[in-house]
């Protein structure tokens, strides 16, 4: 597959940045003008909400987090609401978020009530002495002073409708929605966040790349950040994430040069998808071999959002 690469300029070497993702596949060319329009503008607003934290000299992961609330609520995005459905119509939803300076994470696997499961990514990080959680009781959620919602808030009629599809025997594993968001704060410190909805028709139980630290999520301030989407079981073989950092630190390879190596590997398993990768100096890198990815970028020379990646 041809991988597209898409450099992501800064101001300054070590300049505040923003980047997104919103999944890749081919869902922008199956998706009409107005829902395309829709898509751009809930990227802008996931960039302003972040960037303005970072312009105010907050530090990365509360723009990451602030970015991902935004594109948790927006319902065309798989996580949060419109999450996809499991084989049992269900949402089970998994979030990570990391921090580079110290190398310290929080994985959410299995959430089903949180209306931002970035945030109980974050709790568990913050709150607890564990690194992975898996599926969060509600008195427990209430206790983190996270947000909650009735599971049936999270549903929407096209993730009704393509389950059923999914079970009629559509394939509807190129459609990539997970959300995700890198950021370089102005102390030069780094994260990276994922949460997804995982895929349609997946068993109950199953597990993808995003809330695992190094396959769909990793930070380190001595390489870089990185968020992942695609076919999840691929990018875990690759251990993606943290083979691009790897890469970057240990062979002095660049960003691009690190994600074409890492796709590659990923479609040697048969998958697809992309990743957004910000180093610790230097331009940030958007990069995919599906055939399109949804996208956007903020930093002190502009910004930029796509909903295809055409």
């Amino acid at each position: 597959m041809t991988t597209t690469a898409v450099p992501v300029p800064t101001g300054t070497a070590s300049g505040i940045m923003l980047i997104i993702h919103a999944g890749a596949g081919d869902q922008g060319k199956r998706r009409t003008p107005r829902e395309n329009a829709k898509v751009d503008h809930d990227l802008r607003q996931a960039l302003e909400a972040g960037y303005a934290l970072l312009e105010a000299g907050a530090p990365a992961q509360d723009a990451v987090c602030a970015a991902l609330r935004v594109l948790e609520d927006a319902e065309e995005f798989n996580a949060g609401r419109g999450a996809a459905l499991t084989s049992q119509g269900k949402v089970s939803m998994d979030a990570c978020l990391m921090t580079g300076k110290d190398k310290e994470a929080g994985s959410a696997i299995g959430v089903e009530q949180a209306r931002h499961p970035i945030d109980v990514a974050r709790a568990i990080k913050e709150r607890t002495k564990h690194a992975v959680f898996a599926k969060p009781s509600s008195d427990l959620l209430r206790d983190w002073g996270i947000e909650t919602c009735d599971p049936e808030y999270f549903i929407t009629d096209l993730r009704r409708q393509q389950l059923i599809e999914a079970q009629s025997g559509g394939d509807l594993w190129s459609r990539h929605g997970t959300t995700g968001a890198v950021a370089r704060d102005r102390a030069g410190n780094l994260a990276a966040g994922t949460s997804t909805g995982g895929i349609t028709n997946q068993m109950p139980g199953r597990v993808g790349d995003s809330p695992l630290v190094g396959c769909g999520t990793y930070a380190g301030n001595d390489s870089a950040s990185i968020s992942c989407t695609g076919i999840g079981e691929a990018f875990i073989k690759e251990t993606a994430a943290y083979q691009i950092a790897a890469r970057i630190r240990f062979a002095g390879q660049s960003p691009e040069q690190a994600a074409q190596a890492v796709l590659d590997g990923v479609t040697s398993h048969g998958g697809d998808g992309g990743v957004i990768v910000l180093p610790s100096h230097g331009p940030g890198l958007i990069a995919y071999n599906s055939p399109g990815m949804n996208y956007g970028y903020m930093s002190e020379s502009g910004s930029e959002v796509n909903h295809s990646g055409e």
